[in-house]
Order: structure tokens, then sequence, then C-alpha cells
């Protein structure tokens, strides 16, 4: 029995020692596996955060370069517009100065008739009256506008006449008014054209009243 007792003791001991170095060991492969997985996490993190984070020095680098493709467009936008506003400038000032000049406009006498017979110039324009071998152009009292200037030409006188006061002015060729050549000269706007026909209709007789159907075409537009 005492025999017995001891190898029962021996076995159980041995059984204890092996069990205490197997756990021994499974707590070392664990930390070891622990370990081995903490520091490869750590290995990979800054590898993640580099694909993931860009620099605050990249961020203001496309910030910067997005901003200076705007500038660009914006500056050859401005550039357009500028170019377009500049021509259109100068064609204005073109168009401006060439109304501004003073122009010379021709009134041809034909058979019995000026042509035109009416004409709207600028003040300050002048009017030629060409082939006037058996002709001439004189104006009518009251029929031109307050403060302007009477003309008569001599027969045969290609005459010429600046206009400088604004309104409304009737001619007549006096040796063929009978046949109706008359005419009219609009300078600017026909400011007295109520006037210069208001006093037609109640002053005018004969052939002269031909000139009322003239200032009757006359366009105050």
């Amino acid at each position: 029995m005492s025999g017995n007792y001891k190898i029962l003791l021996l076995v159980f001991i041995l059984f204890t020692m092996m069990s205490a170095c197997g756990e021994s060991e499974q707590e070392q492969a664990g930390k070891s596996v622990s370990t081995t997985g903490a520091q490869e996490k750590a290995d990979d993190a800054p590898a993640e955060m580099e694909q993931k984070t860009e620099t605050p020095a990249e961020i203001a680098g496309e910030e910067m370069s997005e901003a200076g493709d705007i500038a660009e467009d914006v500056t050859e936008q401005v550039t357009d517009t500028a170019e377009t506003v500049a021509e259109e400038i100068q064609e204005g000032a073109k168009a401006t100065v060439a109304a501004a000049s003073p122009r010379t406009h021709v009134i041809n006498a034909e058979a019995r008739v000026f042509n035109p017979d009416i004409i709207y110039i600028q003040p300050g324009d002048t009017v030629r009256w060409t082939n006037m071998t058996s002709h001439n152009t004189v104006s009518v009292e009251g029929l031109i506008p307050e403060g302007a200037e009477h003309w008569r030409g001599k027969l045969g006188e290609n005459l010429k006449v600046t206009f400088n006061v604004e309104g409304v002015y009737a001619y007549v060729c006096e040796p063929h008014i009978g046949f109706g050549m008359v005419g009219v000269i609009v300078a600017g706007q026909p400011t007295n054209l109520e006037t210069v026909t208001s006093y037609a209709r109640d002053n005018l007789e004969g052939p002269y009243r031909r000139i009322i159907g003239k200032l009757i075409k006359v366009k105050t537009q």
C-alpha cells in the first residue's frame, strides 16, 4: 500500500508539471501572436495614413492651382469683353464723328422738278443745286425757320447754301413754279412744320400753293 501510494504521488506530480508547462507555452504563444498582430497593424497604419491623408501643403497647392485656372478663365473673359467694348466705342465714335461732320447734299434740277424734292439734312450741312441751266432756287417768305436767312440764286447758278438753323425750308424755281417745281429742305427736326404749313394755307396763292402738298409729306420722325 505504501509502494502504490508513492507511485500515484509521483504520477500526480509529473502530470501537474506537464500541465503547467503546456499552459505556459500556450500563454507565450498567444502573447507572441498578439504582439505580432499588433506590430503588423502598427506597421500598416502609417502606410494607410499616407494613402488617405494629404498634407496641408498639398491641399493648398491644389487649391492654388484651381484658383489659377479660374483666374485665367476670368482674365480671358474680361479681356474679350474689354476688346468688344473698345470696338463698340470706337465704332460709335466714328459714327458720331461722321454724323457731326458737315456734309454736302446735292439736289439735281431736272426738266420741271427738283430731285429729290424733299431732302433731310443736319444743321450745318450744305445743299448744292446742280444742272440749273434754265432754273433758279429761291426761298419763300414765311416758310423758313425764324432766324434763318433767305436765299435767291441767279438763273442758271449752281447755288450752294449752308443751313445752320434747324427746321423746315420751302423754295421754288421761279421760271417753272407753274409746273410745280418746288422743294422742301428739312434741317434736323421739323420744329416749325406746323407754323409754316399754317402760313402756307393762309397766305400762298396760285401755283405757290403747290408747296402745301410738299409740306404735308414731310416726315416728323
